[in-house]
């Protein structure tokens, strides 16, 4: 049997545990806003992605002798085009949910429900469509958001049915595992 150690631990180890800036410094503060107030929507996860922060392909505004010119946005097809590419940010995202959770008296079971719904991505990526399982993701972000809003983030723990029979169940990939909406 598992005996705790006696010594009281606190998490996260910094400072400031109510400002998550201050952990999460790659982060800048509109971003950090939206995540607390449940506001980010899915399709900018990919700007918790600290891989992408020094890619050139994400600043949209090009300034050449003085000229300036816009990028198009690139869609989120184009940005998760698999599922590493939704995973990273999207524990960051969680990283960032549950330190300010917990800092502000959330139960410990707050990363739990987070670690359930990316272990769910990770098997339903496995079984259907990834352009399937994106759209998936989506809803079920949009849905948690709203509970969240709430103070419910148990949700994420949850394999949302209704999702799941309209978006995946006819996507399911063929026997050689091709995304078959290419």
């Amino acid at each position: 049997m598992y005996t705790a150690p006696s010594t009281t631990f606190h998490y996260p180890p910094v400072q400031d545990t109510q400002d998550p800036l201050s952990i999460f410094t790659q982060i800048d503060e509109e971003t950090m806003t939206a995540i607390l107030n449940h506001e980010l929507p899915a399709a900018e996860l990919y700007k918790l992605d600290t891989r992408r922060l020094t890619e050139s392909y994400w600043h949209l505004i090009d300034m050449e002798d003085s000229k300036v010119s816009f990028r198009t946005v690139p869609s989120a097809r184009e940005i998760y085009k698999s599922l590493d590419s939704l995973l990273v940010p999207l524990n960051t995202y969680f990283s960032i949910l549950s330190v300010h959770g917990l800092a502000n008296g959330r139960p410990i079971t707050l990363p739990y429900y987070f670690f359930r719904y990316s272990s769910h991505l990770v098997k339903i990526a496995s079984q259907y469509e990834w352009s399937a399982v994106l759209l998936y993701h989506f809803a079920f972000f949009a849905r948690r958001c709203n509970e969240m809003l709430n103070g419910d983030y148990a949700g994420w723990a949850k394999v949302d049915v209704d999702l799941v029979e309209e978006l995946l169940f006819q996507h399911r990939k063929n026997s050689e595992g091709h995304d078959s909406w290419k």
